[in-house]
Parts: structure tokens; sequence; C-alpha cells
């Protein structure tokens, strides 16, 4: 029997057409699957969840009887109209996040980011006032957690903005309109009323000198910090047994809990004459937290250094001071900023616990609200020592950019 092949257009033919054509279309949905994937800012995304969740699913402020009462939640609805519209900003922030395109994206969600901080900032100036109306006047309405969690998703959207192609002259709009906004919500928009901001009129007489007091303790700390651990840093990348005892000592250090660490040094300072308690030991104990990132960042950079470029050196003549300073150094700056950026971040936390031992700071504020139960001074100690954390983190990214070459910045986040 003489065998049958099918000839075009017969169903084998058919079926291979069908099972192209189901193919391409497959290929086009994994295609436009993809290109959504590739579309969706996930950290946008995220931040807006957060701020949309913060602001329907939880208390957005509590009123209390008086400072130290428990407080009755309320929902966003307490704010009225001004609410609602931070809800469906924190919507479009959702959409932002989803649909925008790439080339505006950055724009755009710094732009919802602004709007939605200012909102949430009216939002809580509205509910004071309303809650507050016809109360007694040691009434208090608190933050609620739906809120705070509302502006960390704001911020994690304007971060998201933030690191997208967005012009500093927008950039520079934005932390502007947002300054704005607040202080004039401040100053005309009832947060005044909110219970933190009581707070700061009751202890303004002392609020900023216990700032003050902070940023000595913490600047401080970070300055003999870096007069220590940048000279052993280099040290312990010139010789091992530097570097093992060094490197070693101050690890040990870092894993001192704050509180023993206060306590341990009593001994010895009075054995030197000086008082265990007070300044002088809270600057030591912050000079010892600070020396572990700054080391470590000092002797990864220097060892880090491309042997090429060394050998060029070398070629050109230069001996090992000349090496040291005009290859060695430049090359690892970067590092060496990042190392005391971290310093200074961990230094303004840790000193808070000072307050234990009659440095002073804003630790004062808060443990005199966990001693009274007042959240509100307990915050009002808190939050400024983020601020600070966050500006000394920003003071030296700029001065790490404006210290080190681009070219050499460049390379080093490659």
């Amino acid at each position: 029997m003489r065998a049958s092949w099918p000839r075009s257009g017969s169903a084998t033919s058919g079926w291979s057409t069908r099972h192209g054509k189901e193919h391409t279309i497959g290929t086009e949905e994994t295609a436009s699957t993809g290109r959504l994937a590739h579309r969706v800012d996930r950290v946008a995304l995220f931040g807006a969840v957060l701020a949309f969740a913060g602001l329907v699913g939880l208390p957005f402020v509590e009123f209390r009887a008086n400072r130290i009462a428990s407080g009755v939640p309320e929902a966003i609805s307490v704010a009225g109209p001004v609410g609602w519209l931070a809800c469906l900003i924190a919507v479009a922030a959702l959409a932002a996040a989803v649909v925008a395109p790439r080339v505006h994206r950055g724009p755009v969600l710094v732009g919802i980011a602004v709007a939605l901080i200012v909102t949430v900032a009216a939002a809580l100036g509205v509910a004071a006032v309303v809650l507050q109306e016809g109360e007694p006047p040691f009434a208090r309405v608190s933050i609620g957690a739906g809120a705070w969690l509302a502006i960390v998703g704001a911020a994690v959207v304007w971060f998201a903005g933030w690191r997208a192609d967005t012009g500093r002259g927008l950039r520079w709009l934005a932390v502007v309109s947002a300054f704005g906004g607040l202080l004039a919500i401040g100053v005309w928009g009832g947060l005044g009323e909110l219970s933190i901001a009581k707070e700061y009129v009751a202890q303004s007489r002392r609020f900023w000198p216990l700032v003050g007091q902070h940023l000595v303790l913490a600047g401080s700390g970070i300055g003999f910090g870096m007069l220590i651990g940048i000279p052993l840093g280099v040290a312990a990348s010139r010789n091992r047994v530097a570097r093992d005892i060094g490197i070693g000592v101050v690890a040990i250090i870092q894993t001192i809990p704050s509180m023993a660490m206060l306590g341990l040094l009593i001994a010895p300072l009075a054995a030197l004459g000086l008082r265990g308690i007070g300044t002088t030991p809270a600057i030591v104990a912050l000079t010892l937290y600070a020396l572990l990132p700054i080391v470590r960042n000092t002797f990864v950079g220097l060892t880090g250094v491309d042997s090429a470029a060394l050998d060029a050196g070398r070629g050109m003549g230069m001996g090992a001071g000349r090496l040291f300073l005009g290859v060695e150094v430049p090359l690892a700056l970067p590092l060496v900023f990042e190392g005391i950026r971290a310093a200074a971040v961990l230094v303004i936390g840790i000193a808070a616990v000072t307050a234990f031992i009659g440095a002073g700071g804003l630790g004062v504020l808060v443990f005199q609200g966990w001693g009274q139960q007042a959240d509100d001074l307990t915050l009002l100690g808190a939050v400024p020592m983020v601020v600070l954390a966050v500006a000394a983190d920003s003071l030296m990214r700029a001065l790490g950019r404006a210290v080190v070459s681009p070219g050499i910045r460049e390379e080093a986040a490659a």
C-alpha cells in the first residue's frame, strides 16, 4: 500500500497552523505579562499598600481624657472630607505604582507622596480640632497607628520616586512643598492641637537645650571615633597583628549592651580620677561604639584598592607616602565615608541611653515619658532622634559626593 502524505491544506497542516497561532498568542501574552511586571514599581506599590492599609484598617487617632489615660481609637472618617481625600491619594499612589509610564514615574510618585504627607497632616489637624471641641482643656488627641503607617508608606513612595529619574529642581520643589505645606497646617490647620504638640509647648523651655546636648554627645562620639578609628583602620591594613587585635577588639566592644557598657566604664574612669557618671563616660561609650564601622570600612577600603592602580603609581615613580595619599586614600574614601555615616546613625540612637547616667540629651524625654506612661512625651524625644539620624545620613552622603571625585564614586557604586 502506497503511503499517503498530507498535502498542503490538509488536517495536519491546519493543526500546525493553529498550533503556531496558539504559540504566538501565548508568547504575546507572556511578553505582555513581562512588560507589566517590568512596569510595576514594587517599592512604590509596597509603600502605597502600607499607606492605604493604615488609613482604612487601623485607628487614625486616639482620643484621651488626659495625657496618661488610655486612648479611644477613632477611624479616619472623623477627619471628614480631608480624611477621605487622603484615602483617594493613597489609591492614586497604588495606581501610579502599577500603570504610570516609566518616563514620568519619578515625578508622579514624588508629587503623590508630597500630597499624601500634607493631606494626612491636615486630616490629623482636623481630627484633633473636632474631637476636642467642647472637651476639658486637659483632653488630648494622639496620633494613631494608622496615621503613622500612612506616613511611613508615603515616605516609601517618596523614596521610590526619588530614586527614579527625577531632576534636582523637581526634588527641591518637592522638599519645599512638603515643608511649606506642613508649616502652613501647623500654623492654621490644627496640628498644634495634637497631644505631641501640647507636650512640646509644656517642654519647650528645655527641649532645645536637650537637642543641643544630644548633638554634642553624638558629635563628640563620632569625632573621637574618627580620630581613633581611621588610623586604626590604616594600621590594620598594613599590619596583620594590628588587624587581628584591632578589628577583633572593636568587634567585641560592639557586642556589649549599651547599659552594660556604661556600668563597665565606672571602675576604669574612677581609677583615672574621672567621674563614672555624666558627660565623660557617655562620650567614651559613644566613641567605642563608633569604632567598628569606621575601622572596618577604612580597612576594607584600603585593602580593596586595585593592584593595577598601585602598580601604575609605582610606575610613575611614587614612593610609599605619595602612593598612599595620591592613590589609596582617594580610592578608599567612598567606603570610609560609608563607615562614618553608619557610625553617625548608630551613635545618634545610642546617645539616648546616656540619659540614665545624667548626660542629658533627648533620652531624658523618652525615659520620662516611659516613667509617666505618657506616650506623646516619649514620642517628643524619639521623633527628633529619627530626624537627626536621617539628617546625619543625608549630610554624610552629600559630603561624600562633594569630597569624592565623580569617577571614583561611579566605580565604587559599580
